[in-house]
This record gives C-alpha cells, sequence and structure tokens, in this order.
C-alpha cells in the first residue's frame, strides 16, 4: 500500500489546489484569499472585475498554480491514465497445415479481451515493473515438497525446488511446469511464488530452477555464480526431473534472462527425440532474445534503461560480495579477474567484461554475447521444431525495448511452430490487475501461463 500512497497523495493534493479547495494560499511576498463563487472556491485573482488595464500579474494565476498544473500533466503522462485497456496482439503464421501451435493459441480466452492494469498506475511499465515487489504476495511463503541438489562437473552444486500440485489435474494427465527465474532471482523471489502457489492449486507440479549464488543461505561449492546462456544448471535439472518423474510431460517456462535459457534448452534437445517427446510446449516471458544487441540500449537513457542497468548491475556484484571467497579471490589470486575494475563497474557491460566473460574463458565481449544469446540459433532454424514455443514480451517494458523483440515476432509470422504474444502494458515480469489500491495478487501473466498449459494439454 506504500507505492499507492506515494503515488496518489500527490495527484489528489493537484486536483486539490486546481480545484481551489483551500481556503487560503500563502506565498512567499503575499497571502492570496479565496471567495465561493457558484459554489466553488475561487481565489481572487481568478474572479477579479476586468478595469480595463490587464498587467501580466492580474491575468497570470501565482506562479505556485502553474507548477502544480506542469506536475499534474507529468503525472498524467507518466501514468498513461488516459490510454484504453487493449487486447493482445498475436502473431503467428496461420497458413501451415500442421499448426499446432495455432489450436493452443486458440484455446486461450484471455488472449481474447483486454489485458486491464490497475487504471490508475497500471499503464506505467516503470511502475509495474517496480510495483510487483511490494503489491504482490510478499507474505505467501509455500515451502518446497523437496529441494534437491545435484553436483556438477565443474563442483558447482545446483539446486532446484520441487513443489508437488494440491490437487489432480482436470485431465487426468501428470503435468510439470519447469521455471527457470531472471537474473539473479529464485523460487523465492515474489512472481515465481506467487505463480508456483496458483499453479499448484490448478492441478500442476512446479520444478524451479535456483541460480547459482541466488539464495541467500546456500554455500557455493564451485568457484562461480550463474551463467545467462549457460544452460549446465538447467539440463541438470530437466535429467533429473525426467529420471524421476518417468510419466510427466513438462513445460518448461523461462522469465526474462531464464527465457533466454529455456530456449537454449529447447533448440538443445530438439534433434534428441527421447527428451523432446517429454517436453508439451515452452514459453518465454520478457526475455532480450540476444545481448550483442541489447549493448546499445545498456548506456540509453531513454526510458530510463541506464539506471536499470546500474541497479542490475549492482546486483550482481551484491551475489559476488555474499559469495566473495568461492566466486571472486580464487580468480583474483590468479590473475584472471582485476578486482579494483570490477568493483567499479556501473553498468553490466562493465561488469560482463571484468567478470563473466574472463570467468567463462572468452577471449572479448562480442563473442561472449553471441554465446548467450538465443536470437542468433532461433533465426538458423530451417526445420520446424518439434517442441512449440510462445514468446511473450510487454511493449511498455522499460527494459526490453521494441527493437530487441521485433525481430522474434517477425520470425513467428513465418513459422507454424512458433508465437509471439505482446501485450500493451505489463512493463518487466509485471502484468498486475485489478484495483488501483487493492490489484491482485494473482497476476494476468499467472492466469495466461495456466491457460495456456490447460490448452497444451487438450491441444497437443
Amino acid at each position: 500500500m506504500r507505492l499507492v500512497y506515494l503515488l496518489v497523495i500527490p495527484f489528489i493534493y493537484a486536483l486539490n489546489r486546481l480545484l481551489g479547495l483551500y481556503s487560503q494560499f500563502d506565498t512567499a511576498t503575499e497571502a492570496v484569499s479565496v471567495s465561493e463563487v457558484g459554489g466553488w472556491m475561487l481565489p481572487t485573482w481568478a474572479e477579479a472585475p476586468f478595469d480595463g488595464e490587464w498587467t501580466p500579474v492580474e491575468v497570470l494565476p501565482p506562479p505556485q498554480w502553474v507548477i502544480v498544473f506542469l506536475l499534474l500533466v507529468s503525472l498524467i503522462r507518466l501514468l498513461h491514465i488516459f490510454q484504453s485497456p487493449r487486447r493482445p496482439e498475436v502473431t503467428f503464421w496461420e497458413k501451415g497445415n500442421k499448426n499446432r501451435i495455432n489450436d493452443v493459441i486458440l484455446g486461450i480466452d484471455m488472449l481474447k479481451d483486454p489485458y486491464r492494469p490497475p487504471p490508475l498506475w497500471g499503464k506505467s511499465g516503470h511502475i509495474q515493473t517496480a510495483a510487483y515487489g511490494v503489491l504482490g504476495h510478499a507474505n505467501l511463503r509455500r515451502t518446497a515438497d523437496r529441494r534437491v541438489r545435484e553436483i556438477l562437473p565443474d563442483g558447482s552444486t545446483v539446486i532446484f525446488d520441487v513443489f508437488e500440485p494440491t490437487c489432480a489435474h482436470p485431465s487426468g494427465r501428470d503435468i510439470t511446469f519447469t521455471l527457470t527465474p531472471g537474473i539473479a532471482n529464485s523460487s523465492e523471489s515474489n512472481y515465481i511464488r506467487t505463480l508456483v502457489h496458483f499453479a499448484q492449486e490448478a492441478g500442476y507440479r512446479c520444478i524451479v530452477l535456483n541460480h547459482l549464488g541466488a539464495l541467500r543461505d546456500e554455500k557455493l561449492t564451485g568457484n562461480r555464480i550463474f551463467c545467462y546462456g549457460g544452460i549446465e544448471e538447467l539440463t541438470t535439472m530437466m535429467n533429473w526431473a525426467m529420471h524421476n518423474y518417468p510419466n510427466t510431460k513438462f513445460l518448461p517456462i523461462g522469465f526474462s534472462m531464464g527465457g533466454n535459457l529455456t530456449t537454449l534448452y529447447v533448440l538443445s534437445v530438439k534433434n534428441n527425440p527421447e527428451k523432446s517427446s517429454r517436453l508439451l510446449m515452452g514459453l518465454s516471458v520478457g526475455q532480450g532474445y540476444c545481448a550483442l544487441s541489447s549493448t546499445p540500449f545498456y548506456h540509453d537513457w531513454s526510458n530510463g534503461r541506464r539506471a536499470y542497468n546500474y541497479i542490475i548491475t549492482e546486483n550482481m556484484k551484491r551475489l559476488l560480495r555474499a559469495h566473495y571467497e568461492e566466486v571472486v579471490e580464487p580468480h583474483v589470486k590468479s590473475g584472471t579477474v582485476e578486482e579494483q575494475r570490477l568493483w567499479s563497474a556501473t553498468s553490466i557491460v562493465a561488469f560482463d567484461e571484468q567478470y563473466n566473460r574472463r570467468i567463462f574463458g572468452f577471449g572479448n565481449l562480442e563473442s561472449f554475447y553471441s554465446w548467450v544469446s538465443c536470437l542468433p540459433r532461433l533465426l538458423s532454424l530451417t526445420e520446424p521444431l518439434p517442441i512449440p514455443m510462445i514468446f511473450l514480451n510487454a511493449k511498455d517494458d522499460p527494459i526490453v525495448p521494441e527493437a530487441l523483440w521485433e525481430p522474434v515476432k517477425e520470425m513467428c509470422s513465418q513459422r507454424e511452430d512458433l508465437a509471439f504474444v505482446l501485450t500493451s502494458h505489463g512493463g518487466h515480469l509485471g502484468f498486475l490487475e485489478g484495483g488501483s489500491f487493492s490489484p491482485k495478487s494473482v497476476t494476468w501473466l499467472d492466469r495466461f501461463i495456466v491457460q495456456m498449459a490447460n490448452s497444451a494439454v487438450k491441444a497437443l
């Protein structure tokens, strides 16, 4: 509620000032009295009779009123209050003879209705991006039914959590969501926790990958944290799940950076019938698709991306400090990492130059970014994917601009195995809906994922 108050109080205050509901308006040099005219409280400068000699001081309101008006206009522009809710835009190739993705899309009824964000502030991508951490299911603490640890060849321990469904799926089938969170996130992240809770109640099992270093209470056993494009941890989790749940079908879902990893995993098993046949379909939410193409936008102040870049960088540095002895000190001693330059990084590009590309053995940043990106591999596909995929982005996402998702949208218009869904609002992994003062904890995205899964169970 604190966020709502911060937004609403200035708005109400500005309206009160414009309607003249204060009995007195004090300035540094004078007090402007008010009087009642026709039921409205107006300042004396607004009702003064014309004496034939107007001066600028008499014609114009006091400067404080002008400032309030400009602030109000700026607030309305920031919040996009007068924009109408719109239906999500869906792009796929409708002429295919074996268009399985078409059957899935047609079964998602909520795509036929407008997405209605909270009316006061929900049309601002910035507020949607920040709001869910404050207004979501912050108090929900559902303990995992099982926490699994698997040792990787490099000595790192990948940790993932298993959440069993609270009821049977209506179809009677065994379906499992495998969730890959965004950068530096885990099963404890708010949006993951809420989705898991909602999916369990719909009859789905959830297995959530915890990125290396993201869990505060888990000590790292290797000398690195997670990587944007390294799918070793996700592959390990999927192999374990396929072995331990031989009768289930999997629906891999990735968020932001996790969407990139999910896409890379789906591409990695496309020629492996044993594994690809276990995947029902895939979903990527809010990813940027190509790290190399993203580089120019990292330092662009447009839409505040430079500020987001700084916040993400500081969050990555926080993870390194929390596991300093395991993931920084050995590389400093070996000369791989220059510690002073690492801690001086204020952008993710500088951070990757000083840490990630060196730790993962790349000679330059360009080759590292090419390796971690899924877009070049998607564009190089010549055969249909055996696993249908949906890519979802929000048009007002302040972190992922249109230039990054437009190539994927165009690609989906020419393929019968892929679809692209674009919402007008939602920010970066926000997608809140409901009232401005009390938005729903279950988001539009949570409902979309479950409806999509239900449709896929029927169609595929």
